[in-house]
């Protein structure tokens, strides 16, 4: 749920929901990572950083998210045929591509086996980025309600990824289906950005 502190969210919902602000059921039609895209078909995006100019390099301590944490989160709900391993991770997306890019992953849940049936989960990731050091930073958690439950343990971002403005504080999900079983489905039900 939303609170005082939402920066941006993102929910889930079939049509008649419209819009970039809303992400519709995935349903995988390959094994290979791809990025969640919204209702309007675009990547899923979530704008963290101030859109309003700023010089390259220029230094904006004390602006925006210039130098101040944050948290990026997603719940989701999925559902599976057949024997798969389901992996969400959270990306980068810089520049707001439709196109996998695994050196932009910041925090993933890793496969984890969801088996013919219906399971849940959750992802969260603490985020620090600044002008001078131009890269995203962080430590995430969370859990897969699957087969067999599974933590994802508190650790460390899985990517430094090069940011160079506040503008470009954007990410997406990225998705991993290990079987495509007809009615295979996913549906993410707040992916969300708060101050912290």
């Amino acid at each position: 749920m939303p609170n005082q502190n939402t920066i941006a969210r993102l929910v889930g919902g079939g049509s008649p929901i419209q819009g970039v602000n809303a992400i519709p059921s995935v349903v995988p039609s390959g094994t290979s990572a791809f990025i969640v895209l919204n209702q309007a078909g675009t990547a899923a995006v979530l704008q963290v950083g101030d859109v309003g100019a700023q010089p390259t390099g220029a230094q904006t301590y004390g602006s925006g998210f210039d130098g101040f944490p944050f948290k990026l989160r997603v719940a989701w709900k999925v559902t599976t045929k057949a024997s798969c391993n389901v992996t969400v991770a959270i990306v980068a997306n810089s520049t707001s591509s439709t196109t996998y890019t695994a050196g932009n992953v910041i925090a993933t849940t890793g496969a984890v086996a969801n088996n013919t049936g219906s399971f849940n989960g959750w992802l969260e990731v603490n985020c620090l980025w600044d002008s001078t050091y131009g890269k995203i930073t962080g430590a995430y958690q969370g859990e897969v309600g699957a087969s067999t439950p599974a933590v994802v343990a508190y650790t460390t971002a899985t990517n430094a990824v090069a940011i160079t403005t506040q503008a470009g504080l954007l990410f997406s999900l990225a998705a991993t289906f290990s079987d495509t079983t007809a009615g295979t489905t996913m549906t993410i039900t707040e992916f969300t950005a708060e101050q912290v």
